[in-house]
């Protein structure tokens, strides 16, 4: 009776102990569930929060934007260079005188009216977005605007500094066509010829050279002028072609480059311009005249023993001067002589500073020989070349 006393007591406290266990065993796994599900909450709340802005991150497409750059005034860019322009045109050049790149031209600018004919112009050559500063000659005006071709010097401004692009002289000379190309002509002496064609680069930092074409002596003996074409734009033989032509094919070529040509819309660096009278044309035997073979554009029609030298000039620009051969018909009943006309030789533009040599021979007394040009007003005039049967010097007789 006792034991199962005992046992019946035992068991009861088993029991107790049992119980006990289980509702501190679920209260445990009650709070161990409530604070992974917290714990879940948060994680799942910030990775929500994270993925949100990741995803802000790789979707968005807007790019941070700078502030705008402030636009370039090119007029008063280009406008330190313009008034020195205009200094030396109208004070002459002096010691302390100051052009960025110091053009040739400086050099050329006494001894002709320059404040009557030259202009520069503000306008984008090379299509770039970027306009150019072209220092030119004026060489006619329409409805109160100045035109010209003749590019004596071109500037470009990039990220708002100035450099100087081309430059030419009046041996060495550059006439724009339009579309950033450029017609050249370059004279050595009288046994030295150069032209060819160039193209203002689409950045308007610089010329390439599309043709180019020049004359040389084939050798020591100075006896054979050749003639070559290359694409680097030199007077080296051994970077050229030469050429199985004659002279007639050779100036034709030149021709065939030197097409019409596209005058900028210039502003006068004087305003004056419009008042200055035509420019006139002269005539000389090389024996008086004041320039020597190396000072002058040469071109030979004839080669004898009866053969001179002329020299054209004028005290402004002509423009596409030709030298004409002459064959009289008639004269009509005001003594105005009738002549068959043809073409021997286009010279281009005739200025002040860079004369034309021609040789030839007269044959009697009639003109054999003539030119035209075209003046400041647009019109072709016609003149033959003339032995006065006074005192045997040269004439220009208009017809």
């Amino acid at each position: 009776m006792k034991k199962m006393v005992v046992y019946s007591v035992l068991f009861a406290m088993l029991l107790a102990m049992t119980g006990c266990g289980n509702e501190k065993e679920t209260e445990s796994s009650s709070a161990t569930k409530a604070a992974t599900a917290e714990h879940t909450k948060h994680t799942e709340a910030d990775t929500t929060a994270c993925t949100k802005t990741e995803s802000k991150a790789e979707t968005s497409t807007e790019v941070p934007t700078e502030a705008p750059t402030e636009a370039i005034d090119y007029h008063e860019a280009y406008s330190e260079i313009i008034e020195g322009f205009r200094s030396v045109i109208t004070d002459g050049l002096g010691d302390e005188t100051e052009i960025l790149g110091d053009p040739s031209v400086l050099y050329d600018l006494s001894g002709r009216e320059a404040e009557y004919n030259l202009g520069y112009a503000i306008e984008d050559l090379s299509g770039d977005g970027i306009p150019e500063l072209a220092i030119a000659t004026i060489n006619e005006e329409r409805d109160g605007v100045s035109y010209g071709d003749l590019v004596y010097a071109v500037y470009t401004c990039y990220e708002g500094t100035v450099s100087l692009v081309f430059e030419g002289s009046y041996r060495s000379s550059y006439h724009y066509k339009g579309d950033g190309k450029f017609f050249y002509r370059g004279s050595g002496g009288a046994m030295y010829a150069i032209f060819g064609s160039f193209t203002l680069q689409p950045d308007g930092k610089s010329l390439k050279c599309n043709d180019y074409y020049f004359t040389y002596e084939k050798d020591e003996t100075f006896t054979e002028i050749g003639f070559y074409h290359n694409a680097a734009g030199v007077s080296d033989k051994a970077q050229s072609e030469e050429l199985n032509i004659t002279v007639d094919e050779f100036w034709e070529k030149c021709t065939d480059l030197e097409t019409e040509a596209v005058g900028l819309a210039l502003t006068p660096f004087v305003e004056e311009y419009a008042a200055k009278e035509s420019s006139q044309l002269f005539v000389e035997y090389q024996s008086v005249a004041s320039f020597n073979e190396d000072s002058c554009d040469f071109y030979s029609v004839e080669q004898s023993e009866h053969s001179t030298m002329i020299v054209f000039t004028t005290d402004g620009v002509l423009q596409d001067l030709k030298l004409l051969s002459l064959f009289m018909n008639d004269v009509d009943e005001a003594g105005n002589p009738e002549y068959t006309i043809d073409e021997i030789y286009s010279y281009g533009t005739l200025e002040s500073y860079r004369p034309l040599m021609v040789e030839l021979t007269f044959y009697g007394d009639m003109p054999s020989y003539g030119v035209s040009y075209t003046d400041e007003n647009g019109e072709t005039r016609y003149f033959a070349v003339s032995v006065s049967g006074y005192d045997g010097s040269l004439e220009l007789l208009e017809f």
